[in-house]
């Protein structure tokens, strides 16, 4: 897979396991707060809420490498989401059903018609009160006039509330309002965990992408060995790399038998006594006479210096 491409899918997973969540995460609160609310604890059930929802969310993420390392921690972890799960789908359920039904209050048909039962209520309630005055002054034919008023605002009322009955009955969100809010409910969790595998699975692509293009078994020489050797044997090629490093670990032993006497600085005596080739020989010779161990004699040869 391209790695922008890669780069693009996990945004897009990211986003939308963050609007899960985010929309999860909610929807318990709300639910959590109203339940605690009954019994004078709604901010810590609020919070307890949210934790859950939390670690709901982000488990599933863990679940293929734990299963790497230990199966029995991954079932216990995958029996743990799924309660969860179900936990937080029934406070979803309990959420918006709650704001289903406000909603449904809150509709122009309802508004109206909530309207028209208050004025008819009032007016009922006047009634009533003008029956009773009626009554305690003894007029009789006014207080049987306004009960039959009152009758038929009584049923003008009873019709409001059927009326309202009816409005409410007749949305489609009133109808199928079980089926539709379990059905957000679970396409919430099951979105949330999807999404949270499937960028699990795109980290573990992208990262073995990235182990081919870069293979940890590659050997590289760090550029500090051969500015070393380099250091020791200016004069060799750096093409010869077997034999500079063989000069440069009999160096320091070819120095201490030079001071000691026990070999002669010469081509001959290094050959003799550590098996190594002219040019090397040379070089050796050079350096030491460069550190004013040897100084130049007979010609070209070397002898160490006088004190």
């Amino acid at each position: 897979m391209n790695i922008s491409l890669a780069s693009l899918a996990k945004a897009f997973c990211m986003l939308v396991l963050l609007s899960c969540a985010i929309t999860s995460a909610y929807l318990t609160y709300s639910f959590m707060y109203e339940l605690g609310s009954a019994i004078g604890v709604a901010a810590i059930f609020a919070i307890i809420g949210i934790t859950l929802d939390l670690v709901k969310t982000i488990s599933p993420t863990f679940i293929p490498t734990v299963a790497k390392q230990n199966s029995f921690i991954a079932l216990l972890l995958v029996a743990l989401t799924g309660s969860l799960m179900v936990i937080s789908t029934i406070a979803s359920i309990s959420a918006i059903e709650k704001g289903a039904n406000q909603m449904t209050v809150v509709t122009k048909q309802n508004v109206a018609i909530t309207e028209q039962i208050n004025n008819k209520k009032l007016e009922l309630e006047n009634l009533q009160l003008l029956s009773k005055t009626q009554l305690s002054a003894n007029q009789i034919s006014k207080a049987n006039r306004t009960a039959i008023t009152v009758s038929r605002v009584t049923d003008e009322l009873n019709a409001l509330y059927h009326a309202q009955s009816n409005a409410k009955d007749s949305s489609i969100l009133s109808q199928y309002d079980s089926k539709i809010t379990l059905f957000i409910a679970v396409s919430i969790e099951v979105v949330s965990v999807v999404m949270a595998l499937t960028l699990h699975s795109l980290n573990t692509l992208e990262a073995s992408v990235r182990s081919v293009s870069s293979p940890a078994n590659t050997t590289v020489t760090p550029p500090s060995v051969s500015q070393q050797i380099q250091n020791v044997l200016p004069g060799v090629n750096t093409d010869k790399t077997l034999e500079m490093h063989f000069a440069a670990s009999v160096l320091s032993e070819a120095k201490e038998a030079i001071l000691s006497g026990a070999v002669k600085p010469s081509y001959r005596g290094l050959k003799a006594a550590f098996g190594i080739p002219q040019e090397q020989s040379k070089q050796i010779l050079n350096l030491l006479h460069q550190q004013a161990i040897l100084e130049p004699w007979n010609n070209g040869g070397y002898r160490l210096r006088a004190t």
